[in-house]
């Protein structure tokens, strides 16, 4: 009866932990689901590369495969914008993905008409750099989308 009573609570406590261990791509708890939309920016847009919750089992938690290193805008010799992001892989291997650069003016309004997916790889514990270029001579602001190519 022991027995059966140690094997039944063993077998709770590893669905207890595996159900824990991952979160849903869907879950409301994911801080970056419901963060508000912020200018000058770097975001994961993949949930899978980098993920913040709140309120877990264990309490907060954050898990990433990539992270941002540094981020920024420049002015280039013909008067527009570069947007640069430098991203970070913590993992053994290589990661594939698609960033874009979405431009606003002043105001908060888009500039670029549909901005478009650029393919990368960021190395197996290394960096890369992503670079854009805006259309516009006017001062903008940047947001960067990182996604994984599946």
């Amino acid at each position: 009866m022991t027995n059966l009573m140690k094997a039944f609570a063993a077998a709770a406590c590893i669905s207890l932990l595996a159900g824990c261990a991952n979160h849903a791509a869907d879950s409301t708890k994911l801080i970056e689901r419901t963060a508000p939309v912020t200018m000058n920016s770097v975001v994961f847009t993949d949930y899978n590369l980098k993920r913040t919750w709140s309120g877990g089992l264990f309490g907060d938690g954050e898990r990433y495969r990539l992270s941002v290193v540094q981020h920024g805008q420049r002015p280039t010799a013909t008067g527009t914008t570069e947007v640069y992001a430098v991203l970070r892989n913590h993992t053994d291997y290589d990661y594939q993905i698609e960033s874009r650069t979405q431009f606003f003016d002043r105001d908060g309004v888009p500039t670029d008409v549909k901005p478009t997916w650029q393919r990368s790889t960021v190395p197996a514990n290394s960096i890369a750099t992503y670079r854009e270029l805006s259309t516009t001579t006017q001062p903008v602001q940047y947001r960067v989308e990182v996604r994984e190519i599946n």
